[in-house]
């Protein structure tokens, strides 16, 4: 079947954690959460317009994405019109699967029931660490007691729950496992785990330029991360991918849609898109994206049509983040050391495929580099 995803970013926090380089604001009010939804609606119906067969039951919409920024920013009327305007306009496939994330400090029960009534059927907390100097550290607005209620009644009330969480400074092994044992006994099946970037222009990178956050050795990062995904594995939640865990059939199945290269609108400030060979990104700034659309134009900052060999590379390097991995007649000849990488304990081949290890996904910005030189 012919089937598509949404993604809606939601730019608006209640603060800005030390690390973010996403497109976000922490300066908001009503009057301008009302014009990002009326601005997202606008932006739909344009897609729409040209290409009138989504959302039709030939192309119907199989999973929906609110991130951010922080979702749960929006007052539950404004979030049940986003969703009426968008989702609530499509044809969807009987399994449709609609994410939106919380941050655990704005998710409570009136909230909870609220996303419930409108349709949302998975929900996704950015926990982080349950560490209150980590935490602190990270500039996190949420302290570990308010993460530990927010995870139980996302389990309460939501029957899929995924749970984020950042190997960075400050994170110890005995810590992080202790952690990760507590979310899933609370009923957390699915957690994103991820290992923290500097990027130039945030706060973490100026705190670390200055001596003020000493970042751990990579061997030690190494270490932990490979610790959680044995400790995830021992509870049924193995590795589906680089970053995320998950116990069978709890996957996200919007995050595999990327993956799997399903064609998918990007809504919102900062919000990229794909569908065949085009990729589109919108106007990280809220005014730039609703200036555009003020005059009838869709708010997109860049749109790249991407080259066979272009095509071919992405196919391969989503694929390879995969554990299903990559085939080996996808691979340009004498780009990996085929033998040597399996000795090496970074993939293992076997019925036709390359799947990479615990220790792989961590070298793979570097195997990446080797396909695409030739590529």
């Amino acid at each position: 079947m012919n089937t598509f995803g949404i993604y809606v970013h939601v730019p608006f926090c209640g603060s800005i954690c030390a690390y973010c380089h996403f497109a976000r604001t922490a300066v908001h009010d009503g009057a301008l959460r009302t014009s990002y939804v009326d601005g997202v609606l606008r932006e739909f119906a344009l897609r729409r317009e040209r290409c009138p067969n989504l959302g039709a039951p030939s192309r119907p919409l199989a999973t929906a994405y609110l991130g951010g920024g922080t979702p749960s920013q929006l007052e539950a009327p404004l979030m049940e019109r986003l969703l009426d305007g968008t989702v609530g306009q499509c044809a969807r496939t009987d399994d449709f699967e609609l994410t939106a994330e919380a941050n655990p400090e704005t998710f409570a029960a009136d909230l909870a029931r609220s996303w419930r009534a409108a349709g949302i059927n998975r929900v996704s907390l950015g926990v982080q660490s349950l560490d209150e100097a980590v935490l602190r550290q990270l500039g996190r607005a949420c302290d570990p007691e308010t993460a530990r209620r927010a995870l139980a009644l996302a389990c309460t009330m939501f029957p899929r729950v995924s749970a984020d969480w950042i190997i960075g400074p400050g994170v110890g092994k005995a810590a992080l496992l202790a952690e990760l044992d507590e979310a899933v006994a609370c009923g957390v099946e699915h957690i994103s785990m991820y290992i923290l970037e500097i990027h130039a222009g945030t706060a973490m990178a100026a705190r670390v330029r200055d001596g003020a956050v000493k970042l751990q050795p990579d061997g030690q990062v190494a270490r932990l991360y490979l610790a959680a995904i044995e400790r995830l594995a021992a509870h049924g939640l193995p590795q589906y991918e680089v970053a995320n865990f998950a116990r069978p059939g709890a996957e996200s199945r919007h995050n595999r849609g990327y993956w799997r290269r399903r064609p998918w609108l990007g809504l919102g400030p900062g919000a990229h898109g794909a569908w065949g060979r085009c990729r589109r990104a919108n106007h990280d700034q809220v005014g730039a994206w609703l200036g555009d659309l003020d005059q009838g134009r869709l708010p997109e900052a860049a749109v790249d049509t991407l080259t066979v060999g272009a095509r071919r590379l992405e196919r391969v390097v989503l694929a390879l983040r995969t554990r299903e991995g990559v085939p080996l007649d996808w691979l340009p000849a004498g780009a990996l050391d085929l033998v040597r990488g399996q000795a090496e304990g970074l993939w293992r081949l076997s019925d036709g495929r390359l799947r990479l290890s615990g220790a792989g996904f961590l070298r793979i910005d570097t195997i990446e580099e080797a396909l695409a030189r030739r590529l």
